[in-house]
C-alpha cells in the first residue's frame, strides 16, 4: 500500500486534502441534483431543486449567525458572501464602498464552470440563485444587491 493510501486508511488526511475532497463532492452534488431531477421530472424537478437550495440557504444563514456570530448588518451579509465563496473555492473581491453600498467582483465560480461544461448554465437559476437569495434574506440585507447580481449573472450566462 502506498504512503498516501495507508495514511488515508488510518484517517491521517491533511486538512487541505480534506477540504479539496469535500469541495469536490459538494460541487458534484450541486451539479448532479438538477441533472437528475430535470431528467426525471422536467420543470417540476427544477422547481424542487430551487426549493432544496432555498432551504439550504436559509439553514446556512441561520447557522452562520449562530456559529459565527453574524448579525443583520450589511457588513455581516458581505462577510457571509465571503465565507460561502471561500468554502466553494470561488475567486472574488467583495468590498464595502460605503455603509450602504457593496461592490463585488466575482471573477471565478467553480460551479458556474461545471454547469458551463455541461451546457447547463441555466442551472445557476435553480441551484445557486435560490441559495444566495435565501442567505441574503436570512441576513436581512442585500436582497436588492443579490437581485441585481442575479440580473448581471443572467446577462453573463446569456452572452457566454
Amino acid at each position: 500500500m502506498g504512503v498516501m493510501k495507508t495514511a488515508a486508511v488510518k484517517g491521517i488526511i491533511p486538512a487541505g486534502n480534506k477540504v479539496s475532497e469535500l469541495r469536490s463532492n459538494l460541487l458534484r452534488l450541486i451539479t448532479e441534483t438538477p441533472l437528475v431531477l430535470e431528467e426525471r421530472f422536467g420543470g417540476d424537478g427544477l422547481a424542487a431543486v430551487s426549493e432544496i437550495f432555498r432551504r439550504l440557504g436559509e439553514q446556512d444563514a441561520k447557522a452562520m449567525k449562530e456559529r459565527l456570530g453574524f448579525g443583520n448588518t450589511l457588513q455581516d451579509s458581505v462577510d457571509a458572501w465571503k465565507v460561502i465563496g471561500h468554502i466553494m473555492g470561488s475567486k472574488m473581491e467583495v468590498n464595502m464602498v460605503d455603509k450602504n453600498r457593496v461592490v463585488a467582483n466575482h471573477s471565478f465560480c467553480p460551479q458556474y464552470e461545471l454547469f458551463k461544461e455541461l451546457g447547463k448554465l441555466h442551472y445557476c437559476e435553480f441551484a445557486c440563485w435560490p441559495y444566495v437569495d435565501s442567505v441574503a434574506e436570512g441576513m436581512q440585507q442585500l436582497q436588492e444587491i443579490w437581485t441585481i447580481l442575479n440580473i448581471l449573472l443572467s446577462v453573463l450566462i446569456l452572452s457566454g
